[in-house]
């Protein structure tokens, strides 16, 4: 400490305390700083679609973002699946970078009639391994503020 004293005193640096800061000073700051208008969060809008024949099985999907920004992607199992199987892990897999993104509210096209009506809640799914992709998909879905699925024949 004596050192950098005897090292500062040929600046002839004083010491001035600070004023207490009162409560009313920093709200008017805050209030300053903080933005008036909410923008309301723009949809991503997730287009889907999975099939599966003899040769195996994939999906192609496209998630259209704001500030026009488009992610393609093409998947290929590499286990047998079903169509309706394919059409609910391609949705699963855009949901997840759709959450990744941070996107809040995800407006979804599919061509597959079962899958859209069942997370509609106008079908039911029976078939035990539908039901496990239905659960999985119905918790991401309810991880967005806003989501909507519509059948695109």
């Amino acid at each position: 400490m004596i050192s950098w004293s005897v090292e500062l005193s040929k600046f002839d640096i004083q010491y001035e305390s600070r004023g207490p800061l009162k409560a009313q000073c920093l709200t008017d700051f805050l209030a300053e700083l903080t933005p008036t208008t909410t923008e309301e969060p723009q949809v991503w809008t997730l287009h889907v679609d999975g099939s599966s024949n003899s040769k195996g099985g994939g999906a192609g999907i496209i998630l259209e973002g704001p500030n026009q920004v488009t992610l393609e992607q093409s998947l290929k199992f590499s286990f047998k699946v079903t169509n309706n199987q394919a059409e609910y892990e391609a949705l699963l897999t855009r949901l997840r970078l759709a959450r990744d993104l941070e996107a809040r509210r995800v407006s979804c096209n599919s061509d597959s009639k079962l899958m859209v009506e069942q997370l509609s809640g106008k079908y039911q799914a029976k078939d035990t391994l539908i039901q496990r992709y239905f659960h999985i998909a119905f918790h991401q879905i309810s991880s967005f503020g806003e989501f909507t699925i519509k059948h695109v024949p």
